[in-house]
């Protein structure tokens, strides 16, 4: 959560891969170094458009912290699905437009 609410994205703009770094991320930080934060993130990635203001990180290294995290998962799209944003609580209240920029 900390992550979009430093770059002002939703959910919906971030591309998979980016979701792969941050939950690795937290699993680095739970198992092994409690005091990584998301702050430390810009030392080994930058945000990056991504076509119709979607985003991703693009390693800044030749050896990424998080190796295969931009190799989707085959058969990814038959875990997706979509909703109406009033079939859920609190819907109304999400992002309506997305941001054509982030920042980290």
């Amino acid at each position: 959560m900390q992550f979009f609410r430093i770059t002002s994205l939703c959910f919906a703009q971030t591309m998979p891969m980016v979701w792969r770094v941050l939950i690795m991320l937290n699993q680095i930080q739970t198992l092994h170094v409690p005091d990584l934060c998301i702050e430390d993130l810009p030392i080994a990635y930058r945000l990056r458009s991504h076509s119709n203001s979607r985003f991703l990180l693009f390693s800044t290294s030749s050896n990424p912290l998080i190796l295969k995290a931009s190799k989707n998962e085959g058969g990814w799209q038959l875990k997706f699905f979509f909703i109406r944003r009033d079939s859920i609580p609190k819907g109304n209240s999400l992002p309506v437009k997305w941001l054509t920029s982030g920042r980290v």
